[in-house]
């Protein structure tokens, strides 16, 4: 969910950013991690460019080039950045880039904007459970000039627009940067001026950064700490619907907080 490193590299330096992947993962706990644990990643500002930095950042070459050479990933649709999509089971996860195609008028640009519509379309005919992860915080007040989407509020009420016309009700979203554990169960989420695009927002950090709150309200809560991760469970019986558990955790394996829902995806596996 971005911020890998927080080296905030602002020049074409590919030498510089392939020695902080390597730091990154040389690193003891974060070396057993990935040893064990399959990882996809997005990034955010501090290992793009430099603080809240956008698709003007000098350092956007070479991070393309890095991110190319050095983290395994699924086939991207767009050079000039690395959203993607993948699924597993009936779980289809659509990974957006909001820092290699932002400018100050829209955090994802219209190419990305119209792929994510197509894909969060795609996961409700193919009956899967759409798993947005965006690496800033969505839910906040709108403030101009904020880095999360409370700066970019139009485009936020437009994508909102676009899950309730369509009906959209199998989203769940991931959101990155605020080095903290919260939940929302969709009450907070409602930024849609026709319909109901509500849905399940979820935080899952700090594992070795100090705490920080953003955004909110949240629900369940919000906890800032480090050590702190999550994690989202999918019970899916092959029937129409699938029970989903997101649960936030501290290092040492204290549940923080929790929220269980229920969605719906269409007809039974295999029909």
């Amino acid at each position: 969910l971005g911020d890998f490193f927080y080296a905030n590299i602002d020049e074409n330096d590919p030498e510089e950013f392939r020695s902080q992947y390597e730091r990154a993962l040389s690193r003891p706990a974060q070396a057993a991690l990935y040893r064990s644990t399959a990882v996809d990643y997005i990034w955010d500002d501090h290992d793009f460019g430099a603080n809240d930095s956008d698709s003007t950042s000098p350092s956007k070459p070479a991070a393309l080039e890095t991110y190319h050479g050095t983290a395994p990933h699924h086939p991207l649709p767009d050079g000039g950045a690395i959203y993607h999509s993948f699924s597993v089971g009936r779980v289809r996860f659509i990974v957006t880039d909001t820092r290699a195609t932002r400018t100050p008028s829209t955090m994802l640009g219209a190419r990305q904007t119209a792929w994510l519509g197509r894909e969060l379309l795609a996961s409700k005919r193919d009956g899967q459970l759409a798993v947005w992860v965006n690496s800033v915080p969505w839910i906040a007040p709108a403030r101009a000039g904020s880095d999360s989407w409370a700066g970019y509020p139009g485009e936020r009420r437009r994508l909102a627009n676009f899950v309730a016309r369509n009906r959209i009700r199998n989203v769940l979203m991931l959101s990155g940067d605020a080095h903290m554990v919260a939940i929302d169960d969709g009450r907070n989420n409602r930024y849609a001026t026709a319909g109901d695009a509500s849905f399940p927002v979820m935080h899952a950090a700090a594992l070795d950064r100090r705490g920080e709150v953003k955004g909110g309200p949240y629900s369940e809560g919000a906890l800032g700490g480090s050590g702190q991760f999550g994690t989202v469970t999918v019970r899916d019986p092959g029937a129409s619907r699938v029970e989903v558990a997101l649960v936030g955790w501290n290092h040492r394996g204290e549940k923080l907080m929790a929220h269980t829902f229920v969605r719906t995806l269409g007809k039974p596996l295999g029909q």
